[in-house]
């Protein structure tokens, strides 16, 4: 049995001024503490709890990547069921000059990210381009 779903949302409007980001949405019953120790276990990174005002998270850096793992509020939206995941990791390059040299990290390093948790068989995910789904709006 698959338990994943492979949605990658793509839309053709110009978003030159967002951040690209790629994100995945995992749903797990686990807590937030044990689920965070198992995918930094899986991915061989270190995440380091962060809070700002409105939420708790766990983020990992260096010098080309972000990514960060929370919970999100994000709600259902057409065919992108949102509310059944749980987790949300979020990806963006960081210091790379040329868009497209940053794109290919981001996509690159997101695309590791799924094909590890989905190899587990253990979480439904969903991988989304969040700057272009949020453009289409």
């Amino acid at each position: 049995m698959n338990l994943s779903v492979d949605y990658l949302v793509l839309f053709a409007q110009d978003i030159r001024l967002m951040a690209r980001t790629r994100d995945i949405f995992i749903a797990s019953g686990l807590p937030m503490e044990i689920f965070t120790k198992e995918v930094a276990l899986l991915l061989d990174i270190e995440l380091q709890l962060q809070s700002d005002r409105e939420e708790m998270f766990s983020e990992f850096r260096d010098q080309h990547i972000v990514l960060t793992l929370g919970t999100h509020e994000m709600e259902n939206d057409r065919e992108m069921h949102f509310e059944d995941y749980r987790y949300h990791i979020s990806i963006r390059a960081l210091n790379i000059k040329n868009e497209q040299q940053r794109t290919k990290w981001c996509q690159e390093f997101a695309d590791t990210v799924y094909k590890k948790l989905k190899a587990t068989r253990k979480y439904p995910l969903m991988l989304v381009d969040m700057s272009r789904f949020l453009s289409a709006k």
